[in-house]
């Protein structure tokens, strides 16, 4: 039997100086993001342990010291820079969804968010 399934991990609030405009890079802002990953969850759906599986704790804490550890100017380049960093960590992991937003872009109108969706798959 096969129990492949994901983990996720939904609106993580990070404060952050990323963007495009020099003032996002001085003055910072609030990003929220959510993250899938794929993997294979059979050993910790049979053991009950967290030694066979991803620690939800460790992605959060790896995903805060990658997003704050270098500024981007694009959300494409901070959701590669995620993904990359899961799937370097976790060799169980083999996608990873990143869903990046900005709540309060600076851009005239009126809106919840921008942001981008990114999907990463393991290079064989």
């Amino acid at each position: 039997m096969s129990a492949t399934g994901q983990i996720f991990i939904e609106a993580l609030d990070l404060y952050a100086y990323h963007g495009h405009f020099a003032e996002e890079g001085r003055l910072g802002q609030r990003f929220s993001m959510d993250l899938v990953l794929d993997c294979d969850l059979r050993a910790s759906s049979l053991s009950d342990s967290l030694a066979d599986t991803v620690d939800y704790g460790e992605v959060v804490g790896l995903v805060t010291r990658t997003f704050s550890g270098k500024r981007f100017k694009l959300l494409e380049a901070a959701a590669r820079a995620l993904a990359d960093s899961i799937l370097a960590e976790y060799p169980a992991v083999t996608k990873v969804a990143v869903t990046l937003r900005k709540p309060a872009p600076p851009i005239p109108g009126r809106m919840e968010s921008v942001g981008i969706k990114l999907d990463f798959t393991r290079e064989r």
